[in-house]
């Protein structure tokens, strides 16, 4: 029979928790260059998917469900972590957390992070898909626009200047 593995030492604890927290500072210091140069882009557009999706064994419409988005949190974009717990047939009430990815616990932000490149490149899909309904939109805007200032000249009241869509 094999020996049992002895316990490591608070000592070797001590020192493998300082080595994890450095790496945890240098791993958040990055994901915030990240962020602020994704923040520099301004690009405005909310992505998110899947990462990890976990079934119940024993009720298989039970889930609990990780994604990673690129959102806004508090009124400021950024890099996202959501989870979800619930039920597939929509039973019983579905419980959604949001953090910035770097409020998220480690092990989230671990599975996550391989996904980083993935989410650059939906991101970039998602800003060109705008950006294209956004051209096709601003035809339909500027004909509706251009109606309504046909209907609604600029007329001049003496004493208050002009005053647009007022009609004498």
């Amino acid at each position: 029979m094999a020996q049992p593995k002895p316990l490591l030492s608070f000592d070797e604890l001590s020192s493998i928790a300082l080595n994890l927290n450095k790496t945890s500072d240098e791993f958040t210091k990055v994901i915030e260059d990240l962020n602020r140069g994704l923040q520099r882009l301004n690009v405005g557009v909310g992505v998110w998917f899947e990462v990890n999706k976990w079934t119940d064994p024993d009720d298989a419409n039970e889930y609990q469900l990780e994604q990673i988005g690129y959102h806004k949190i508090r009124g400021v974009w950024g890099l996202c972590i959501r989870e979800a717990v619930g039920r597939e047939n929509g039973q019983e009430s579905r419980t959604v957390n949001i953090y910035p990815f770097n409020e998220a616990s480690r092990e989230m932000r671990l599975r996550c992070a391989e996904k980083l490149p993935e989410l650059v490149d939906r991101l970039a899909r998602a800003a060109l898909h705008t950006t294209e309904l956004m051209a096709k939109r601003l035809g339909e805007v500027k004909g509706v626009a251009a109606a309504i200032n046909v209907l609604s000249p600029v007329v001049e009241v003496r004493g208050v200047g002009k005053i647009e869509g007022v009609k004498k």
